[in-house]
């Protein structure tokens, strides 16, 4: 089967979660949307949630710019379509380095990822970005 991104759609959810963790280092942006189905829900919980690939990726990509990211995956678990992730996000954003314990949930269906939420404390996040 084709791929998109390195994965085919053979390949378990989570081996595209790891593919899609791996696109973060970097990061590159435009393999990350290409793990993102169209019908894609993210929720980046405590903020609102958003719905549709065109509204997730312009939201990703306006969130930087990322001058670097690397997301180290403390420990993973899936169970049929879904992967749990327990991770440190590290980003370089606007020349302030953040480092985000979270806790992420994919739904991964044909070879992408169709929901996602990650668990986080915003008000760490936004005493990092100051």
């Amino acid at each position: 089967m084709g791929g998109i991104a390195g994965v085919t759609q053979d390949q378990t959810p989570e081996a595209v979660v790891r593919a899609f963790v791996d696109a973060w280092r970097g990061p590159d942006l435009d393999r990350v949307c290409a793990l993102l189905g169209e019908d894609i829900a993210y929720h980046n919980i405590p903020m609102e949630p958003l719905t549709g690939k065109p509204s997730v990726e312009g939201y990703l990509r306006a969130a930087g710019p990322f001058e670097e990211s690397d997301w180290e995956l403390l420990h993973i678990a899936a169970v049929g379509e879904h992967v749990l992730t327990e991770r440190v996000d590290r980003m370089l954003v606007g020349g302030k380095r953040i480092a985000l314990p979270l806790m992420g949930i994919f739904r991964v269906s044909g070879g992408l990822i169709r929901e996602w939420r990650d668990y986080f404390d915003l008000a760490m996040y936004r005493a990092q970005m100051g």
